[in-house]
């Protein structure tokens, strides 16, 4: 009987993906923007190719596992006011990718986090335009840029029947061919949909929000199809330093903007939930999206003031880790009305990995003067041990036939694995995954022997027993048994027994993850 640790259908990763760079116009300056794809491999050494047909054709390139590369495609790819266009860029691999876009310009950044394909949807709700994107003194008839917000419907690779509609609106419709996209823009005061024949992928944005004294920033992010049921948001307080007045939540199954309140921080939607302030907009990822394990890699903005914030449930707070080191300190904000509370931490390295045994949620934020970007943070798995995040999964191996305890170590080699000798915390970890896989199963080898010699017990790994699970009254005198079996009954809490090595019993076969970091 075997089982590994899957770390696939991450809701950040994929093996296809389609990118599009909406028109930025921000400063007012001829300054050209940059757009450029961040890639991340999740799943070893990756092959990656770019489609782009109307410009460059297919190049390749090769992505180290766990490490990051950019590509960038050629400026005329952003995107101009027609309202079809093929300027898309298509993204295959054969391993798990993480994609970010970054478009720049000037000192505006906006970055988001690309959707893999297989998380598209046919059904989108559209969440109402801020209204507030300039500065308080100007009147409406000052500010060219309050409106359209653009909406952007990426296609998949089938031809797509397009459906754009609000509630007071004419209804649009548009037929799209394979890896083309359709550019709508929005009225004020409409509540809009879209509707489509195929999945697609949809952003939201505006080419040039004012801040002040006549500067601009694009703004652009991802929206999340439809739900079958309402899902759960949480806006940390941390979103908003220094700009809590300013604050609102675009929520998709609303008509209008709602002001942030610090004291009621937690909405519901079936769609999606953007946080805005003046120059950045971020979509919430819902609490039934969380988990355990994020990597932020910022070498393109390691000069800039950058932050990751996490949101995570107050009883598991103190087993958040950065990297190989507990999050520290009391300086955790309540998120009020719920049982979640974040804390904000500053990026201080190139690669930045957060990790909790229970579901967490992280955002990468940061700023380039007075402008804003921010993105949720890439998930890297669902799944962590208790020393980090997993990134090639562990192999867990019981076998069909109980056997002695030499034969167990022999039986576990022939199958490239150890008799399991973790220390107790591990295995006490591990052990109700084994209950569950098969509850008739009483007892198992493990990899723990006494010496004969000296009566210390010792662990295959030769590596120092950190410590034991023994259960009530274990381990007996040397003479009552020289090798250590885990039981895995639940009520006696999966506990160890001392038995003769000579006693039969199915073995636990084991090979330990490749964590995060690791020079495996």
């Amino acid at each position: 009987m075997v089982f590994s640790t899957d770390p696939l259908n991450l809701n950040s990763s994929g093996l296809h993906f389609i990118v599009a760079f909406p028109e930025n116009i921000a400063h007012y300056h001829p300054t050209n923007a940059t757009i450029e794809i961040e890639l991340t491999s999740v799943q070893g050494q990756a092959s990656i190719t770019f489609s782009s047909f109307p410009f460059n054709g297919e190049q390749s390139i090769n992505l180290e596992s766990g490490s990051a590369r950019y590509f960038k495609p050629p400026s005329k790819l952003e995107l101009r006011r027609n309202q079809i266009s093929s300027h898309t860029v298509q993204i295959t691999s054969d391993k798990l990718i993480n994609v970010r876009t970054i478009n720049r310009k000037h000192q505006s950044i906006q970055t988001s986090l690309v959707k893999a394909s297989d998380k598209f949807g046919k059904l989108y709700k559209i969440p109402p335009m801020p209204s507030k994107i300039a500065e308080q003194s100007l009147s409406p008839s000052e500010v060219p840029e309050a409106a359209p917000f653009t909406v952007i419907v990426i296609n998949n690779g089938a031809e797509n029947h397009v459906t754009w509609k609000g509630d007071t609106v004419e209804v649009q419709e548009v037929s799209l061919q394979p890896f083309n996209l359709a550019q709508f823009w929005m009225s004020k005061d409409v509540t809009y949909e879209v509707e489509t024949s195929e999945p697609v992928s949809v952003l939201f944005g505006h080419p040039c929000a004012t801040i002040f004294n006549c500067i601009c920033g694009m703004l652009v992010t991802p929206l999340d199809p439809v739900s079958q049921t309402k899902l759960n948001f949480f806006i940390p307080p941390d979103f908003t330093t220094n700009g809590e007045d300013e604050a609102s939540l675009l929520i998709a199954d609303q008509s209008s903007p709602l002001p942030y309140d610090p004291n009621r921080p937690a909405v519901t939607s079936v769609g999606s939930v953007v946080f805005h302030r003046p120059g950045l907009l971020l979509n919430i990822i819902p609490e039934e999206d969380f988990a355990t394990c994020f990597q932020i890699i910022d070498i393109r903005f390691e000069l800039m003031k950058a932050k990751a914030i996490v949101v995570v449930h107050k009883d598991y707070k103190d087993l958040v880790h950065d990297g190989s080191v507990p999050l520290s300190g009391s300086d955790w904000n309540d998120i009020k009305t719920t049982d979640y509370v974040s804390k904000s931490i500053p990026l201080t390295k190139t690669t930045n990995v957060f990790w909790n045994p229970k579901a967490m949620m992280v955002y990468h934020m940061g700023s380039n003067g007075t402008m804003l970007f921010g993105n949720p943070a890439p998930i890297f798995s669902k799944y962590t041990s208790l020393k980090g995040c997993i990134m090639t999964p562990e192999v867990v191996n019981m076998g069909d036939v109980a056997m002695g305890w030499r034969e167990s170590i022999q039986y576990c080699r022939n199958l490239e694995l150890d008799l399991a000798s973790m220390d107790g915390t591990e295995l006490r970890f591990l052990a109700p995954k084994l209950h569950a896989m098969n509850e008739t199963l009483k007892q198992v080898w493990i990899g723990f022997r006494r010496s004969s010699l000296t009566g210390e017990w010792y662990r295959l790994s030769k590596t120092k027993i950190e410590n034991t699970h023994w259960g009530e009254g274990e381990p007996g005198e040397p003479d009552e048994g020289q090798c250590a079996m885990m039981s895995l009954d639940p009520d006696k809490d999966f506990g160890w027994s001392d038995e003769s090595c000579c006693t039969a019993a199915v073995p636990l076969c084991y090979r330990d993850p490749i964590l995060v970091g690791s020079d495996k």
